[in-house]
């Protein structure tokens, strides 16, 4: 490797380092707004609801510019993730509906259209869910308020036995880009010149990861353009067929789903962090659902407060890693040792900076349960937890 490569894998290893902190510096921010003008203020308050969709979208442009930086070593081939099976359009319905409220906060419409019935396949449901962000967010960056945004499911034909072909379309009506951009635009730190001209900004990363993602599914992607009209990104997906057992689970597991919230909101969380402010913030998020939540700063203290409680006391941990004293990995291996069954079982989830596959390896041995990266996406969490919670 020469030492442009090298400098160049440097980059894109420090990359995540920087995401981290400004995701968790966004998260204080998002909190203080959500304080400063909550829904029920906004609603009798024209000004106060006006400012506070500025600083939104301002929170929303930084968040995706963090996801970009975040990603960035998937550019310097980073393996693909174990695949899950997954009911691959109630998934999609789930995740339009989670940008919902950011699109219609920039008045702009998204709509999906599907005629898919019930399809499990075996997926990188992570790598998927960023490929479909990744469009979703530059659809959204090049649509006007008053536009429209589409997402479209479909079925192939020319599958192999035990596999199907589908095929994911995100269009927009927003500003187009030129045919000399197109040809570039899955290049790394490409960005259109009608971009910046326009004042929207971003890393260039985005399309470059976004491909990389695809390819590393196996897949294809592609993009039609013209400008002043809008743009349309197709991504084709060769997936293998669930067989029939876990097809036959993934609709019984839909049938009896509840509402997470239903069911965990009295919930009792050991948070684990050294840091006042990723408390703080983490506190505000988990409280604000309906949990309770106790702390302590560092593996040595949770250890104790784990050991000085009744058994059922706590029902899942949310632990640092990079901690003094005791950390996160040394605190959950002690948990584990416990004598009391009951307690050693504990669900853990670790709580990082990293989102690497070695730090979930890292997770798995220890004795955790699960693996977030800091500041948690809440509907994550939740998720999580309803999978790993008896």
């Amino acid at each position: 490797m020469g030492n442009e490569d090298r400098d160049e894998q440097v980059l894109y290893e420090m990359m995540p380092h920087v995401a981290t902190q400004i995701r968790l510096a966004l998260a204080g921010v998002y909190v203080a707004a959500s304080r400063l003008a909550p829904a029920e203020k906004r609603a009798k308050d024209p000004e106060l609801d006006k400012n506070a969709a500025m600083l939104l979208q301002g929170y929303f442009r930084l968040l995706r510019l963090a996801n970009e930086l975040d990603a960035a070593p998937l550019l310097a081939g980073r393996g693909p993730l174990p695949t899950q099976n997954t009911e691959l359009v109630e998934w999609t319905q789930a995740l339009i509906l989670e940008a919902q409220p950011l699109f219609e906060l920039r008045g702009v419409t998204l709509r999906m259209q599907c005629a898919l019935r019930s399809h499990v396949v075996a997926v990188h449901r992570a790598h998927l869910r960023r490929s479909l962000w990744q469009l979703l967010g530059n659809a959204l960056k090049f649509t006007n308020p008053g536009g429209f945004i589409k997402v479209t499911l479909d079925e192939l034909p020319g599958a192999p036995v035990g596999y199907g072909r589908y095929r994911f379309t995100v269009s927009d009506t927003g500003i187009g880009m030129s045919p000399e951009f197109v040809e570039h635009i899955f290049d790394p730190f490409e960005r259109e010149r009608t971009s910046t001209i326009s004042g929207i900004q971003g890393t260039g990363l985005g399309m470059a990861i976004t491909k990389n993602l695809v390819d590393m599914m196996h897949g294809t992607i592609s993009v039609k353009s013209t400008q002043g009209k809008g743009t349309s990104f197709t991504v084709e997906l060769t997936l293998q067929l669930a067989c029939e057992g876990a097809t036959a689970a993934a609709q019984e597991a839909k049938t009896q789903h509840v509402d997470p919230s239903h069911r965990l909101r009295h919930s009792r969380i050991l948070l684990v962090d050294d840091n006042d402010l990723n408390r703080e913030i983490a506190i505000t998020l988990l409280e604000d659902e309906g949990f309770t939540v106790e702390y302590a700063v560092n593996g040595c203290e949770a250890v104790e407060k784990i050991m000085d409680a009744p058994s059922g006391h706590y029902q899942l941990v949310l632990m640092d890693v990079q901690m003094p004293v005791m950390n996160g990995y040394e605190a959950t291996r002690a948990i584990r040792a416990l004598p009391d069954a009951e307690k050693a079982a504990l669900p853990i989830v670790a709580v990082t900076a990293n989102a690497f596959d070695e730090d979930r390896q890292n997770a798995a041995k220890a004795g955790m349960n699960g693996h977030l990266s800091k500041p948690f996406d809440m509907q994550q969490l939740l998720a999580m937890i309803e999978n790993i919670l008896p």
